[in-house]
């Protein structure tokens, strides 16, 4: 055989399924359907079309023929050949309800909906719309992102609305995953005044939701919920609750538990430990949350008396504690070692380390390792360092001392898939950043972010805008996102000339000041950040 004249056509079936398998099933799809009859074969078998992801697909982008393109050859043809065969479907929300109509899906069972706007939402979950009325008994796994903000009540009406719509009309769900944004705080309650028999599932076993406090997640453990084994909640608040759970069942069906609260909490005692008390048959546990004004640190003692001991099933227990503005006795102050042992002695892999800002008020950070969550609370200087493979948003603070060339490259070391940092620290630095270009060997010195995307540099000395924006010091290969003093980026960039800073600000696609300035720019400022 002339092996210059073997075509992959010529390929054994076997080959090409091996081939074909490593490829992205999108790419597959769009460019074999349609070719020839064996390619074509292979594009629709059921390996490649029960789970189609279009999420890196969006039609908002109306200058991008390419992928206005795909769009229109997947709703047009591809999506009508292979509909019997799709199981799962991830798609950008903008596109749903075009694909929706394309075809229908007799066999589609799990559904992720990515960037929701939630005006959007009311149309696809509601009684009379398409998605509800041909898939209400079919759809078993149901993924939504929200992308909208959540600061004015309409919005949160809508949301309360769909999460009411979801769990009413989809009758056969079992695991439900509703997220927002990080950032963004509800204003009220979600589910205050929603009776039990106006909202609720027989169904739902799985659920993960961002809710306003911890009385709404009060709500989801009252009954209404009769099949749930995990609950999933990422909350605002933590408050003192009036609210009694009556209904034990769903406490003690709770076999995986995982609580994310955003704000700190001086309620935590007296509001969370008596119901995780309650959940006797827990199996995984998760915790993160800023606890303010106790008397003392949160330790391995306390936790395994007050929580861990009333779960004699529990078998992972993960969690990210910090306590701030703790009241210390100063003739007995706890170091780092001494709360690291009070976990350790109890079979805990842990870290910690302790700020004190007076002789009588501290604050102590500790964590479990590894650490597995996405978040983790904000670090001061004192943080040991580490590996956090997991972590991509951070924010470094820190009230007392300031941050020097060490702890930047500790972060980056410990932090590598790092993609948005937030900065806030007023303290002059002891190094001063470097203004001088670097020799061969000095530029092994310089910190490396290669995967950060947006920078935060709020409530900073002009330092730390030195430190990350100029290339002396800071490299930031992918930075496509910065929020900054005007004065302070007007500084650093020597009004928008200086070479040294030119590099870490040219992929900039969108800048945003303190205090929301809206100014009118000068040519330089365009010239300096062609990507705007």
């Amino acid at each position: 055989m002339d092996i210059s004249n073997v075509s992959i056509l010529d390929l054994p079936d076997e080959i090409l399924l091996t081939i074909f398998k490593k490829l992205n099933n999108i790419d597959l799809l769009y460019s074999l359907i349609g070719i020839n009859q064996k390619l074509d074969r292979f594009a629709c078998d059921i390996n490649f079309t029960k789970d189609v992801d279009l999420t890196t697909v969006s039609s908002n982008d109306t200058n991008n023929s390419r992928l206005n393109a795909m769009v229109d050859r997947f709703c047009t043809y591809i999506l009508p050949r292979v509909h019997n065969n799709v199981a799962c479907l991830s798609v950008q929300a903008s596109l749903f309800q075009r694909i929706l109509h394309s075809s229908n899906y007799p066999n589609l069972r799990k559904l992720t909906l990515v960037n929701l706007k939630i005006d959007r939402a009311s149309h696809i979950f509601n009684k009379k719309s398409l998605f509800i009325r041909s898939y209400k008994h079919q759809i078993s796994h149901l993924v939504v992102t929200i992308c909208d903000g959540f600061r004015n009540r309409p919005i949160e009406i809508i949301i309360t609305q769909t999460y009411v719509a979801i769990f009413t009309w989809l009758s056969n769900i079992q695991y439900l995953d509703l997220n927002g944004i990080d950032g963004n705080l509800y204003s009220r309650r979600l589910l205050r005044g929603l009776s039990s028999m106006r909202c609720y599932s027989s169904s739902v076993a799985h659920l993960r939701i961002r809710i306003h406090n911890f009385d709404d997640c009060l709500y989801l453990l009252d009954g209404r919920l009769s099949r749930l084994h995990t609950l999933i909640v990422k909350l605002d608040y933590v408050r003192h609750s009036r609210i009694i759970i009556n209904n034990e069942s769903t406490l003690r069906k709770l076999k995986c538990f995982s609580l994310y609260v955003c704000r700190p909490t001086v309620d935590f005692d007296n509001a969370v430990v008596p119901v995780l008390c309650r959940m006797s048959n827990m199996e995984k546990l998760t915790l993160s949350f800023r606890v303010r004004r106790r008397n003392s640190f949160i330790d391995g003692i306390y936790l395994t008396d007050q929580v861990i001991n009333y779960m004699s099933h529990l078998h992972t227990f993960i969690f990210d504690i910090a306590n701030d503005n703790t009241i210390i006795n100063a003739h007995s102050k706890p170091s780092s070692d001494d709360i690291r042992r009070t976990f350790i002695e109890r079979g805990h892999h842990v870290d910690c380390y302790i700020d004190y800002h007076t002789d009588k008020i501290g604050r102590c950070h500790v964590y479990s390792l590894p650490f597995t969550m996405e978040r983790i609370h904000y670090i001061t200087s004192r943080f040991p360092g580490g590996m956090f493979m997991n972590v991509r948003v951070l924010r470094v603070c820190d009230i007392d001392r300031s941050f020097e060339n060490t702890f930047f490259a500790k972060i980056s070391r410990s932090f590598p898939l790092l993609s948005e940092l937030t900065v806030s620290n007023t303290t002059e630095r002891l190094e001063k950043p470097s203004y001088k270009w670097k020799t061969s060997k000095e530029a092994s010195s310089i910190i490396e972010y290669s995967s950060l995307v947006k920078l935060i540099l709020v409530d900073v000395h002009i330092d730390y805008a030195e430190q990350f924006l100029s290339t002396l010091n800071t490299r930031l290969p992918c930075l496509n996102k910065l929020h900054i003093r005007y004065e302070h980026l007007t500084t650093v960039t020597e009004n928008f000339t200086r070479d040294a800073t030119r590099v870490n600000c040219e992929k900039l696609k969108c800048i945003t000041f303190e205090y929301d300035l809206h100014l009118v720019q000068s040519r330089d400022f365009y010239l300096y950040f062609p990507s705007l």
